[in-house]
C-alpha cells in the first residue's frame, strides 16, 4: 500500500515543485524605483536643457536607464516595420468618465510617482485645491514606456514604472482629475541605440549624443512619427483625454552642428521647404509691384526730362530770334516812333523769355524730384530672399516638425483625444521662433488643441528688459504673456493656451540671481496668466515636490 502512495505522490510532487518553479520565472521583480527625470526644457536655448531633479523619498538614487545599457538589435525584426493602426474612439474600460476642467490647472508627475507611494499623495493634493489636472509620464526623457504595454509592439521600450495603468486612470476617474499623458517625442535614447538608422551618427561613426548622454532620433523620418503616434494610440485607449508631445523639435543647436552629422532627409530629400514657396511667391508679388512704380516713376521722369528740353530749346530759339530782332530795329528804327516801336517789341521778347526760362525751373524741379523718387525707390528695392542650400535644410526642420504635429492631430482625431505641445517660451518672441531647432511657434499653435510654452522665469536670460527674470516671476510672465497673445491673434482659431510655470528653486542660477520659490512666487505667476486672459497652466517639479497651501485661483474671491 506504502509502495502504491509513493508510486502516486512522486509524480503529483514533481507537478507541484515544476508549476511553482514556472510562476517564479513568470513574474517579473519588483523595480527599484528611478530618480525622475529633470526632463522639461528651457525657456531660452543659452540655458541648461534640464532643471536640477529634486529629492524623491520613493527612489534609491540612481539616475541610470536601461537606455544606458541598450544594444543595437537586428532592424529586420523591428517593431516599427508594423504600422499603427487606429482604434475607436473612447477609453478602453468604458466606466472610465471624465469631464473637461473649467479651466486645467494641473501638476507634472513622473512615471515614478504615478507607479509608486507617491501616487496618493499628489491624488490627495489635487482633491484638496482647486487643481484638477495630472500630466504622467507615459513615454519619458530617456524613450522608456513608463508600463510595459502587453501585445503591442512598444512592449519592448517598456519598463514598469506604472504596474498598473489602468488603475491609475481608474483612481483619476473616481477623483475627477483630467489625464493628460506626456510623450517625450524626438529625444529618444533608447530607439536611438536599438536603431541608429533613425538618428544622428557623428563623424566618426558612433552614435551622436549631447553633453549629458542623451540620443535624438530624427523628425525627417515618418518611421519615427509613426512609432510615437502609435504608442500615443496606447495611451489613449488606457482613457487618458489628452496627449501631450514634449520634444518636439531638433537637438539644441542643431544648426551649428547638422553638417558634421550623417541622417537622412527621408522624404523631404527634394522637397521645397513651405517657407521658400511663401517667400518665392511674397518676392515674385512685391517685385511686381517695384516694377510697375518704377516704370511709373520713369515714365514721369522721362515726361519731365522732356519737357524740360523742350523749354530750353525754345528759350535758345526765343534768345536767338531775339538777337535778330533787336539787330534789325537798330538798322530800321532810327525815328522816334521807330524807337518806341522797338522798345514795345523788346518788352514783349523779354516776357516770353522769363516765361519760357520759369516753365524749364518747373520742368527741372519735377525732373529733379522723379530723378529722386527714383533713386529712393531703388534703395527699396526686394531684396531676393535667401535661397541657399543651408536655409533650404533649416526650413526643412521647420516643415518636418510642424508635419508631425499635423499628422499627430490627424491621427489621433478618431480617438476622441486632444492634442498638445510643449514648446519653448521664447520661440514666440522672435519673428520666425527657432527654425535651427525646427519650431515655429505660430505654425504649430496652428496644428494643436492646446500649446504650452516653457516659461519658467529661472530659465530666462535677461529679457524683456529683466535683468535677472527669476526674482521677477509676475513680471516676467506678465510680459511673456503679451508676446504672445499678439502671436496668437494671427490665427483664426487660435489653441488654449496653457503655459507651464515654475515651482522649484534655482539655485544653480548662482547668489544674488535667484530666489526661493514658495506660495508667493507661484501665485505670482498664475495671477499674471489670469491677469491677461489665461486661465490654464501647469506646474512643473521635476521631483514632484509641490508647494502646500497655494491659491491656484487667486483672482476668484
Amino acid at each position: 500500500m506504502r509502495k502504491k502512495w509513493t508510486t502516486l505522490l512522486f509524480p503529483l510532487l514533481f507537478v507541484l515543485v515544476f508549476s511553482v518553479i514556472a510562476a517564479c520565472a513568470n513574474t517579473p521583480s519588483e523595480p527599484v524605483e528611478e530618480n525622475p527625470s529633470a526632463g522639461k526644457e528651457p525657456a531660452s536655448p543659452s540655458e541648461p536643457a534640464n532643471q536640477q531633479p529634486e529629492e524623491n523619498p520613493d527612489n534609491n538614487g540612481s539616475d541610470k536607464t536601461s537606455a544606458e545599457n541598450d544594444t543595437v538589435d537586428n532592424p529586420d525584426n523591428d517593431p516599427l516595420d508594423e504600422q499603427p493602426v487606429s482604434e475607436p474612439a473612447g477609453p478602453a474600460n468604458p466606466s472610465l468618465k471624465f469631464t473637461y476642467p473649467d479651466a486645467v490647472r494641473g501638476i507634472y508627475v513622473t512615471g515614478n510617482s504615478a507607479g509608486g507611494s507617491r501616487f496618493d499623495t499628489l491624488v490627495q493634493l489635487v482633491k484638496s485645491s482647486d487643481l484638477n489636472a495630472m500630466v504622467i509620464d507615459i513615454k519619458d526623457d530617456w524613450g522608456n514606456v513608463t508600463y510595459i504595454p502587453e501585445g503591442t509592439p512598444y512592449v519592448d521600450a517598456g519598463k514598469p514604472l506604472i504596474k498598473d495603468p489602468e488603475s491609475v486612470l481608474k483612481t483619476l476617474s473616481e477623483n475627477n482629475i483630467y489625464p493628460i499623458a506626456r510623450i517625450v517625442v524626438f529625444k529618444d535614447t533608447v530607439l536611438a541605440k536599438k536603431r541608429p538608422d533613425l538618428s544622428y551618427i557623428s563623424s566618426n561613426g558612433a552614435l551622436w549624443t549631447n553633453g549629458r548622454g542623451e540620443a535624438f532620433v530624427n523628425p525627417f523620418l515618418k518611421e519615427v512619427w509613426d512609432y510615437n503616434i502609435g504608442i500615443a494610440k496606447e495611451a489613449a485607449k488606457l482613457g487618458f483625454q489628452e496627449i501631450q508631445f514634449d520634444y518636439v523639435r531638433f537637438p539644441e543647436g542643431f544648426e551649428r552642428r547638422d553638417e558634421s552629422l550623417t541622417y537622412s532627409l527621408g522624404s523631404y530629400e527634394n522637397q521645397t521647404p513651405t517657407r521658400f514657396v511663401k517667400l518665392e511667391a511674397e518676392y515674385k508679388e512685391k517685385m511686381e509691384a517695384y516694377q510697375k512704380q518704377f516704370a511709373q516713376l520713369s515714365q514721369k521722369r522721362d515726361k519731365a526730362k522732356a519737357i524740360y528740353d523742350e523749354a530750353v530749346s525754345q528759350l535758345n530759339a526765343a534768345k536767338a530770334n531775339n538777337q535778330s530782332n533787336t539787330e534789325d530795329a537798330n538798322v530800321h528804327n532810327n525815328t522816334p516812333s521807330g524807337n518806341q516801336s522797338a522798345e514795345t517789341e523788346s518788352n514783349k521778347d523779354q516776357n516770353e523769355l522769363e516765361a519760357i526760362e520759369q516753365k524749364i525751373k518747373e520742368a527741372k524741379v519735377a525732373w529733379d524730384k522723379t530723378e529722386e523718387d527714383l533713386k529712393n525707390l531703388e534703395k527699396s528695392k526686394p531684396k531676393e530672399p535667401n535661397f541657399s542650400n543651408k536655409e533650404r535644410l533649416v526650413q526643412l526642420r521647420v516643415d518636418a516638425v510642424t508635419d508631425f504635429v499635423a499628422y499627430a492631430k490627424r491621427e489621433l482625431e478618431p480617438l476622441g483625444v486632444k492634442v498638445s505641445v510643449d514648446i519653448f517660451g521664447y520661440t514666440a518672441t522672435l519673428p520666425a521662433g527657432a527654425p535651427g531647432i525646427g519650431q515655429d511657434f505660430v505654425r504649430i499653435s496652428d496644428q494643436v488643441d492646446v500649446i504650452s510654452s516653457m516659461i519658467y522665469p529661472s530659465h530666462w536670460t535677461s529679457y524683456f528688459g529683466i535683468a535677472k527674470p527669476d526674482k521677477e516671476p509676475y513680471r516676467l510672465v506678465q510680459e511673456y504673456a503679451k508676446v504672445e497673445k499678439e502671436k496668437l491673434s494671427q490665427l483664426s482659431d487660435p489653441p488654449i493656451s496653457r503655459p507651464w510655470i515654475q515651482d522649484f528653486t534655482a539655485s544653480w542660477l548662482g547668489q544674488g540671481n535667484y530666489i526661493s520659490y514658495g506660495k508667493r512666487e507661484v501665485e505670482a505667476q498664475i495671477r499674471a496668466l489670469n491677469e491677461a486672459g489665461i486661465k490654464e497652466f501647469l506646474i512643473w517639479n521635476a521631483g514632484n515636490n509641490y508647494t502646500e497651501n497655494v491659491d491656484y485661483t487667486p483672482l476668484q474671491p
